[in-house]
């Protein structure tokens, strides 16, 4: 195992920067994830990690030692890639026992790691299968073995996931954190899938154009998103600009069409800072001065039927029905607002067209300057 240290770095492809200083910190032991979209840095930061390319400038520290030069072979590090990488003339065992082979292995030991590693990825019996008649789970698997066998100090995964279905893209996610926990081996997770960082990782850090927009844990990032690029990314968020009203004593946030929200101390999200301590609640403090932003979660808000005080009209325009819930979308006066309603709900059968009264809990609300 390994603790990873990023200080300061930057990698520029001709004159265009791709990482723009990236400075963190992986723990021993950790399951890491780099997510954003395509183009943001984050599969750069993971080759330069495993020293298939090198930083402009910066270093990459694996526990105390500077590997910023050292070449991917002298590393000790397992890659999983996105296409697998795997050898479709050999077998299983000849693509597990393919690194062992390479560090000169003895015969007896690489079959009893090979058999280990299958084991463990739940492929044992499957050695001598040719790699082209295994299912496009059962060949992430065998990538998976291949990078565990060796017994990596670092297991690096690079959107490992792409090129599987819905289902087993969910249960080959599962079984990858589990593997890791297992091993109890430091791994760092390319994704620019939302739902999987979510789901596997101990930190994130979510990534825009070359720069770490927020690092923390990802019940933090979810609940109290640092800007608008991290609350529009990490779901479909609720994002409204407006400016913040005092009125008798209460703080309202106010939008240019008349939709006004009650903040009633929301969580108001912290402003990003460098520590990769996880974020803490803070209280809320707002400036008047300058327009602001709103996000709210789309479970948060609610369809109902009642008028009181906090609630605002609209017209259904658009319905999905996701099985357990149901996604609406109202017109608020030119405002949309995104609702989730459980599909057992009293509300979940609204239609298109029609008329709905929608309440906006402030206290649910986030604040963002930036």
């Amino acid at each position: 195992m390994a603790q990873v240290t990023l200080n300061r770095l930057t990698k520029h492809f001709d004159d265009t920067p791709v990482v723009k200083g990236i400075s963190l910190t992986v723990a021993d032991g950790e399951f890491f994830s780099l997510l954003g979209p395509s183009g943001c840095g984050k599969t750069t930061i993971l080759r330069m990690i495993a020293g298939f390319i090198f930083p402009t400038s910066g270093t990459v520290l694996f526990d105390d030692q500077d590997v910023t030069h050292v070449p991917a072979n002298r590393r000790n590090t397992g890659m999983v890639f996105q296409n697998y990488a795997l050898f479709p003339h050999m077998t299983v065992f000849e693509n597990v026992a393919f690194g062992l082979r390479t560090r000169k292995v003895a015969a007896t030991e690489t079959r009893d790691r090979v058999a280990r590693a299958l084991d463990l990825v739940g492929l044992a019996g499957l050695e001598q299968r040719p790699v082209p008649q295994l299912s496009g789970g059962q060949q992430q698997r065998v990538a998976l073995a291949r990078a565990v066998v060796i017994e990596p100090d670092l297991l690096l995964l690079d959107e490992p996931l792409s090129n599987l279905d819905a289902k087993l893209r969910e249960e080959t996610r599962d079984q990858i954190r589990e593997l890791q926990t297992k091993l109890g081996i430091t791994a760092i997770y390319v994704t620019h899938d939302q739902e999987e960082a979510l789901a596997v990782s101990d930190r994130i850090a979510v990534m825009e154009e070359g720069v770490c927009r927020q690092l923390d844990r990802p019940d933090a990032i979810y609940r109290r998103p640092a800007n608008r690029f991290v609350a529009a990314f990490m779901g479909n968020m609720n994002l409204w600009e407006g400016v913040l009203e005092t009125d008798g004593g209460r703080t309202v946030f106010r939008h240019a069409s008349g939709l006004a929200v009650d903040l009633s101390a929301p969580r108001s999200s912290p402003a990003p800072t460098d520590d990769d301590a996880p974020a803490e609640d803070v209280a809320p403090s707002f400036d008047s001065d300058g327009p602001v932003y709103l996000a709210l979660h789309p479970q948060a808000a609610r369809l109902t039927e009642d008028e009181a005080e906090g609630t605002v009209g609209g017209v259904v325009t658009t319905r999905r029905f996701k099985g357990a819930t149901v996604e609406f979308t109202v017109d608020a006066g030119g405002v949309a607002i995104q609702i989730v309603e459980n599909a057992e709900g009293p509300m979940a059968a609204r239609q298109p067209g029609d008329a709905v009264r929608v309440r906006i809990p402030g206290d649910q609300a986030i604040i963002l300057r930036d």
